[in-house]
């Protein structure tokens, strides 16, 4: 869509926000930490399952969710998206799955 767009770091700076968003996850399970804040860029919750949009190439929050249930064994997550508009995205992502809550 018009408002996302890739310049020569794009690739790497979603990676590193999709690493961060799974060892935040891990060191929770893990017990190293109670909770995690991640503040990353590009964000992630517009994203849907086969389309990047609104500046989220992939979807943050959906991925970390699963690989809280994958590597982890969580039967439910809950995703609170508390940003001043819609995640679209995660909300497509989940819109049939029981197993995880977005709100």
């Amino acid at each position: 869509d018009p408002d996302t767009l890739m310049s020569p770091g794009t690739i790497e700076a979603t990676f590193r926000s999709l690493g961060g968003a799974a060892a935040a996850v891990d060191a929770v399970f893990a017990g190293e930490a109670k909770n995690a804040f991640l503040c990353a860029r590009p964000p992630g919750h517009h994203a849907e399952t086969a389309r990047a949009m609104g500046f989220c190439f992939f979807n943050t929050a959906a991925i970390a969710a699963r690989h809280a249930q994958r590597a982890h064994g969580a039967e439910r997550v809950a995703i609170f998206d508390w940003d001043v508009h819609h995640g679209n995205g995660t909300q497509d992502i989940f819109w049939s799955d029981a197993s995880v809550l977005y709100a």
